[in-house]
């Protein structure tokens, strides 16, 4: 059995790599995403496009993948972290609280195929998009991820407050603790 403090660890680490994660992208993609706010270069059909796929970006990944499913996910599988949790979990808490360990088999699925594709496929093809569609698009993660950030943050707060998110930490089956059973009472 591990100290509850290194539960306490094991959480802040798990969600504060993510965390960082998210703030470390925001910065990278910022400068490029305002360019042509700098440069006041763009058409009013660009402009259009431009507030599009920023506003598309912040409602599908800010609000609907970060606000409604990760983020609810992360924070209440940190709450599972706890003193008798396995030490691997504790040590690789960032990949435990997302889901890519000791995860069911549809939550491990679904967590390393959105690395695995989704992360690579931004990574490859945002580059090679053009003037100004390019900035749009880095728009739109800054904003998404920002949300994202910021929801991550709610989440937490609430969490401490002692109410956590009221989603399934799709833990496996050998992992979930069954529930503590009072004693029949012998009259």
């Amino acid at each position: 059995m591990v100290r509850p403090c290194w539960a306490a660890v094991a959480q802040l680490w798990g969600v504060g790599a993510w965390l960082y994660i998210f703030v470390d992208c925001i910065l990278m993609e910022l400068g490029r995403s305002l360019e042509p706010f700098r440069r006041q270069d763009l058409t009013t059909g660009q402009w259009l496009g431009f507030a599009a796929i920023g506003l598309g970006l912040l409602l599908v990944e800010g609000i609907r993948a970060f606000q409604m499913s990760f983020s609810p996910l992360l924070i209440r599988r940190a709450k599972e972290l706890q003193g008798d949790s396995p030490v691997w979990e504790l040590l690789l808490a960032p990949f435990f609280v997302a889901g890519l360990v000791s995860a069911t088999p549809r939550r491990l699925c679904k967590s390393w195929l959105l690395v695995a594709v989704l992360i690579p496929g931004l990574a490859l093809t945002v580059p090679m998009m053009p003037y100004p569609w390019r900035q749009a698009t880095d728009f739109g993660v800054v904003l998404g991820l920002g949300w994202g950030t910021g929801s991550v943050l709610y989440f937490a707060g609430r969490g401490l407050a002692g109410q956590w998110p009221e989603v399934s930490p799709d833990l496996p089956a050998a992992r979930i603790k069954p529930p503590v059973q009072e004693p029949l009472a012998t009259a």
